[in-house]
């Protein structure tokens, strides 16, 4: 069993298809989307989709969205799932929960489908990603004044490297994602895009880049996920659907 947490800030158009997946998916327990300051009808979407719905501590920012959700839920394992994640899949949660709650990973992370010859390089590069599941006391392990913006996927992988802990990377079939220049639009989202990347890059002032090599000698790359409706047609029953996520 896990908990599904959804940061989300202005996703009105997406979070509630992807609550709905989740609360569809094999195993999640609850469905808790954070709500990060958002302006327009995301926690009314998100609440009327079945979602438990809970305002951020933050301002704005997706570590403390994530550190409240963590808070608000009290599963071992957590499945972290971005709200802008186009055609989201009851599938792709339990092919993230699956590998961790069944051993003997303790992080799995997701990629949206870039299809073979992409995917195949971006499994192998640093997960930043906003679709995984890692084990609570990965998440906790992250010191509180670390856990801010989008450094905190940088956070989790570095907990991860240096503990030595093994973990897995998969490709999620069918996901895409709206880019920031699809919801903001070319001059507002190219410069969101700028302020995230060098958010980014300022974790190397602590962040050794060794951490990466440490990570890449415990991963594994999983086979891609496979969505029930096409192991419908491969004549698979769930259990053999479970088996191969």
């Amino acid at each position: 069993m896990y908990d599904v947490i959804i940061p989300a800030r202005n996703e009105e158009s997406t979070v509630a298809d992807v609550v709905t997946a989740a609360r569809a998916a094999p195993g999640c327990t609850t469905v808790f989307v954070i709500d990060d300051g958002s302006t327009d009808n995301t926690a009314t979407r998100a609440a009327a989709a079945g979602a438990v719905v809970v305002r951020s501590s933050g301002s704005k920012n997706k570590g403390q969205a994530l550190a409240t959700g963590v808070d608000a839920s009290g599963s071992d394992v957590l499945v972290f799932f971005d709200a802008d994640i186009l055609h989201a899949h009851p599938s792709h949660f339990e092919a993230l929960a699956g590998p961790v709650i069944r051993g003997p990973y303790e992080m799995c992370c997701g990629l949206v489908d870039y299809g073979s010859i992409r995917g195949a390089i971006f499994t192998r590069l640093p997960p930043i990603t906003g679709l995984r599941a890692i084990r609570r006391s990965v998440f906790e392990a992250i010191r509180e004044n670390r856990r801010n913006g989008f450094q905190i996927e940088i956070m989790i992988n570095e907990v991860v490297a240096r503990g030595g802990m093994p973990s897995a990377i998969r490709t999620l079939t069918g996901a895409d994602h709206r880019s920031k220049v699809q919801k903001l639009g070319w001059s507002r989202g190219a410069m969101s895009h700028m302020a995230m990347t060098l958010e980014l890059l300022n974790c190397f002032r602590f962040v050794p880049l060794w951490t990466y090599g440490s990570y890449l000698r415990q991963l594994t790359v999983l086979a891609p996920s496979r969505r029930a409706d096409e192991a419908a047609t491969r004549g698979l029953d769930q259990s053999e659907l479970l088996k191969e996520s």
